[in-house]
């Protein structure tokens, strides 16, 4: 790491959204169908007692969730749905779905589904639209009854309203395998996948975040067992990777020896490194893919914040900034949004004739090269161009003044939306409706700080002084 930089601007003030939780069971009540849990069988076996239950075999010294179709002496053909209560996941940023699970025998592999429009009584098979998630699943020709984690599940396609998760099990009269199910788990963090013996896990964030006056990690020289999303991948195969969003939450991964791809969940050791003043995690052993397809979150930055320490390594965004240099050299050219210079590199991917007084929006992987920092986009999708500031400003999304010197906030939108307004540490402070056009929101009654504004998927800095 570089020297650390204090930052003035509040703007560029640390923030985080406290990890929250939509749904958790873990059957140690003894209970299939507590905390709004249903079951509904569209074929029901003729043995009553063939249906979700809770079982504590093995050794275990907590019960889990079980199916079977074996009634002592023959299968039965069974089709049975165990359905969560309904979520609210419209203020998620990332939700992920974990758990794990245990199968015997031959028969039908269970299946994971999720619904936004089920009423939550009738028969799955007739209403509600379900679409198939794809965790990972033991296989009843491996060893029987061994747990398996499902890995992280992205659900950022569902963030709405009225989410119900679905696990079906289904036996015929010739086979069936007893599933069990256990820890279902939805929030913004994930499962936590045990390190290995002996190795206590760090995060992103602790192994990046440093008050040290040289810069340095905490952990520079130490062995750690992290892991977190693929961001972005060189051709190399070296690549970046994140936990989480805000400052602190990316780094680059110095290893070639797996090929991962953006989306890709991972668990590893790693040795952390200071190499040229940009921190590295190397030596990389224990390496685990544990899912793929999961949604990567973009931090919004004004160019000023993407020059800091804070953001090395994290994939941002920034907006309405104007092209003032078209040839910074090696390959690079400059854009400010009037906060500050941030050179766009081309070592992902080499954008070609930047115009000189453009507007772009531009997303990329803050890096640290040769003494300064820089932003790569990934590819083409990672920049846009208009052709003035004010084309660009009434499209989609935007937001003005900030720093908030007054009590009214502009906020301009080009559909019926809605925003979530939370102060810094993650808590809810208002939400507003908007309308398309320009939208005066009085904040009178909040007090001078840092603030988060969620709108879709994406969350932005603004500051009240």
């Amino acid at each position: 790491m570089k020297k650390f930089i204090f930052l003035s601007n509040l703007i560029l003030i640390n923030f985080c959204i406290n990890a929250q939780q939509y749904l958790n069971k873990d059957f140690d009540d003894n209970s299939v169908t507590s905390a709004g849990w249903t079951v509904n069988e569209p074929t029901p076996a003729t043995t009553t007692s063939l249906t979700w239950t809770t079982g504590a075999l093995g050794g275990v010294s907590t019960p889990y969730g079980v199916i079977k179709n074996w009634n002592g002496s023959s299968n039965e053909l069974l089709e049975s749905w165990l359905i969560s209560p309904s979520m609210d996941l419209s203020s998620a940023t990332t939700p992920l779905l974990s758990f794990k699970s245990a199968v015997g025998y031959n028969g039908d592999a269970l299946e994971a589904l999720i619904s936004t429009n089920y009423d939550g009584t009738s028969n799955p098979l007739v209403q509600g639209l379900w679409t198939p998630l794809n965790p990972i699943l033991p296989l009843s020709t491996g060893n029987w009854f061994d747990w398996t984690p499902s890995g992280n599940v992205d659900l950022s396609m569902y963030i709405t309203t009225g989410v119900y998760i679905a696990f079906k099990y289904t036996g015929s009269s010739t086979n069936g395998s007893t599933w069990e199910v256990d820890d279902i788990l939805v929030n913004e963090n994930g499962a936590v996948v045990p390190p290995p013996t002996g190795l206590d896990t760090v995060s992103i964030y602790d192994i990046q975040y440093t008050n040290n006056s040289n810069g340095s990690s905490n952990y520079d020289g130490l062995e750690v067992y992290t892991g977190g999303i693929v961001t972005a991948v060189r051709n190399d195969k070296r690549f970046y990777l994140s936990s989480g969003s805000g400052p602190w939450s990316g780094i680059y991964v110095y290893s070639d020896n797996y090929i991962v791809n953006i989306g890709d969940s991972l668990t590893f050791k790693a040795e952390v490194v200071e190499f040229n003043n940009l921190t590295e995690l190397k030596n990389i052993t224990n390496f685990q893919n544990i899912s793929s397809g999961n949604f990567t979150s973009v931090n919004v930055c004004n160019t000023a914040a993407v020059s800091t320490e804070e953001f090395e390594g994290c994939l941002v965004k920034i907006t309405n900034a104007v092209c003032n240099n078209t040839n910074a050299g090696f390959g690079q050219w400059t854009l400010n949004d009037g906060s500050g210079d941030i050179n766009i590199g081309d070592f992902l991917y080499d954008y070609p004739n930047p115009t000189m007084n453009s507007v772009y929006d531009v997303t990329g992987i803050v890096d640290f090269s040769f003494s300064e920092f820089k932003l790569l986009p990934r590819s083409s999708s990672d920049i846009s161009q208009s052709v003035s500031i004010d084309e660009n400003s009434i499209t989609n999304f935007d937001f003005y003044p900030n720093p908030l010197n007054s009590d009214n906030l502009n906020v301009v939108v080009d559909k019926n939306s809605s925003i979530i307004l939370y102060d810094y540490s993650g808590k809810i402070i208002r939400s507003f409706s908007l309308k398309p056009g320009i939208n005066n929101l009085n904040l009178s009654n909040i007090s001078k700080g840092l603030y988060l504004i969620k709108y879709d998927s994406e969350t932005y800095m603004f500051s009240k002084i």
